[in-house]
């Protein structure tokens, strides 16, 4: 896979956004509402006020180069649970794979897909409707912290996931 300018850009963006004093990504480390993937954006002319809702729920995260869940990541998702099945008006599910930049892009694109698949299957057995889930594995591309540090790498190698509500 070729980086494109708009990935370059971004991953520039995010280097200098994660520098110390800024939040990584708002809503993961500041507790403030962090902005939907593009993937989980509806066109302005189908939205009413109010109609949707986005919630970033608590990241998984994983040990060095495996996709395997640690008993922290399994208190996440059984809390992501809880909540998944509280709320009926849930129709999305967006579960993004990621990793740092240690070892190959081939590689890493495979790692936060097994990431993501996991983290799907582990919802499904909870009881989430497999239905609603989408994966996107993400690979190095989308860092919330630097690379350069061990806890900035630490904090890269997560799963996201993120739940759109209907409204109306």
């Amino acid at each position: 896979m070729k980086r494109d300018l708009k990935t370059v850009f971004l991953a520039a963006a995010m280097a200098l956004y994660s520098h110390q004093g800024f939040a990584a990504t708002p809503g993961l480390w500041d507790g403030t509402a962090a902005m939907p993937p593009e993937t989980l954006f509806v066109p302005e002319n189908q939205l009413s006020q109010g109609s949707f809702k986005y919630v970033s729920l608590r990241p998984v995260y994983f040990d060095s180069s495996k996709a395997t869940l640690t008993y922290e990541g399994q208190q996440a998702l059984d809390a992501a649970a809880e909540y998944l099945l509280k709320h009926d008006n849930i129709k999305r599910i967006l579960i993004e794979g990621n990793t740092d930049e240690k070892g190959s892009e081939a590689y890493n694109d495979n790692l936060s897909d097994r990431r993501a698949t996991i983290v799907r299957n582990y919802l499904t057995i909870k009881g989430i409707d497999p239905n609603l889930i989408n994966l996107a594995g993400k690979g190095e591309f989308h860092p919330v912290d630097q690379n350069w540090t061990r806890e900035g790498r630490q904090r890269n190698r997560h799963v996201s996931i993120y739940a759109l509500h209907w409204n109306r």
